[in-house]
C-alpha cells in the first residue's frame, strides 16, 4: 500500500528539472519596461507638424537612441524599440545645430540661409547609429530664408 515504485524517482528528477528551467526563465526576465518611443514619436511628430518655432521636450528613459530621416530607435537593458515619424526631422549632431535647438536664432549661428541648409542636409544624410541618449528629448521646428526643418537633439 505504501510502497514506492520505480518511477517516481524519474518523476521527481524530472519535476526538479523543470523547476530548474522555469527558475532560470523568470531570473531572466527584465525587470522594466523598455523605453516609450511612442511617446517620443508623438513629441515629436507634434512639433514636426506644428508651426515654426513650436518646441518640445520630454524625458527619456533609455541609455542609447538612434534618429535617421524619419526613424527612432531607443534601447535601454529592458529592450529595445522602433518608431516611424509622420515627418524626417534632423538630429542636432553639430556643435551649429545643437546651439540652433537650445533656442538660438539660426541667424546668429550661420552665415546664410545656404548654410544652415548644407549643416542640415549634412547631418540628416548621416547612417542611423546607436548613441549615448541625453536624459530629456527636445525637438524644435525651426524655418529661415526657405529652410524648414525640424531639429531633434
Amino acid at each position: 500500500m505504501f510502497e514506492t515504485s520505480v518511477d517516481t524517482a524519474y518523476v521527481w528528477v524530472a519535476v526538479g528539472a523543470v523547476s530548474v528551467a522555469v527558475l532560470g526563465v523568470v531570473t531572466q526576465l527584465p525587470t522594466s519596461a523598455p523605453p516609450d518611443g511612442g511617446a517620443a514619436a508623438t513629441t515629436i511628430d507634434e512639433v514636426a507638424t506644428g508651426p515654426p518655432g513650436s518646441v518640445a521636450t520630454r524625458e527619456l528613459h533609455a541609455s542609447e537612441w538612434s534618429l535617421a530621416g524619419r526613424q527612432l530607435g531607443l534601447r535601454s537593458e529592458s529592450g529595445t524599440v522602433h518608431e516611424t515619424l509622420l515627418r524626417p526631422v534632423v538630429p542636432a549632431v553639430s556643435d551649429n545645430l545643437e546651439t540652433v535647438l537650445d533656442g538660438r536664432k539660426p541667424s546668429a549661428v550661420f552665415d546664410s540661409p545656404d548654410a544652415f541648409e548644407r549643416a542640415t542636409e549634412r547631418a540628416a544624410t548621416g547612417r542611423e547609429r546607436w548613441r549615448s541618449a541625453p536624459d530629456r528629448l527636445t525637438a524644435r521646428h525651426v524655418a529661415w530664408g526657405g529652410v524648414d526643418v525640424t531639429l531633434v537633439g
